[in-house]
């Protein structure tokens, strides 16, 4: 979190669950999906820990960006000892929200990429669930 504001305990008090997205751990990789630092939502991911926080962990799958064992492997070991965390959904990439992308006249980088296959949502579930999550997509 950029800075502590009163204003998120209380909103958090009054939260049963949280579900957060954490697209990828490696920054240099999320910078080039996202376009942004995933510096502040890791940041809240521990906050939320410290808090007690129900949370579920959404991770989309994308090929060639979240897919690959190393990805994986570090979604794991940041949040293998996060007792908060209840599952990781894994939500399979699809190009649903591609014509968004162009209605706004924006370039979609993500052309070239189709979906996850079952083998390889079955890999990151195994990869995970290795870490002791309970994992489902």
């Amino acid at each position: 979190m950029r800075r502590y504001d009163p204003v998120i305990d209380e909103r958090l008090d009054a939260t049963d669950l949280v579900m957060l997205d954490l697209k990828q751990i490696n920054d240099d990789i999320h910078e080039i999906l996202v376009g942004v630092s995933n510096h502040r939502t890791l940041d809240f991911a521990r906050y939320l820990q410290k808090r007690g926080k129900r949370t579920w962990i959404r991770y989309v799958v994308v090929p060639g960006y979240s897919d690959d064992d190393d990805s994986v492997h570090r979604l794991g070991e940041f949040t293998k000892d996060m007792s908060n965390i209840e599952k990781i959904e894994l939500l399979p990439y699809h190009e649903l929200g591609k014509h968004k992308w162009i209605a706004m006249g924006e370039e979609y980088k993500l052309e070239s990429v189709k979906p996850p296959t079952k083998e390889t949502m079955e890999r990151v579930k195994n990869i995970l669930a290795g870490y002791g999550h309970n994992v489902m997509y």
